[in-house]
């Protein structure tokens, strides 16, 4: 559940200096890579209408 009240540039306790919001934006950037290379493997196999 979102809590309003977490402080998203504040240190992460166990982390090395990470903050919430940093590891947010690394998550969809990594999710975003893997997601370009499903629509790349579908390309070159064809599986790929480009219209819907």
């Amino acid at each position: 559940m979102a809590d309003p009240g977490t402080d998203l540039f504040a240190p992460i306790p166990h982390g090395q200096g990470q903050t919430i919001l940093r590891e947010t934006l690394l998550v969809a950037d990594h999710n975003a890579y893997h997601l370009g290379q499903f629509v790349t493997v579908r390309r070159l196999l064809g599986a790929w209408d480009g219209e819907s």
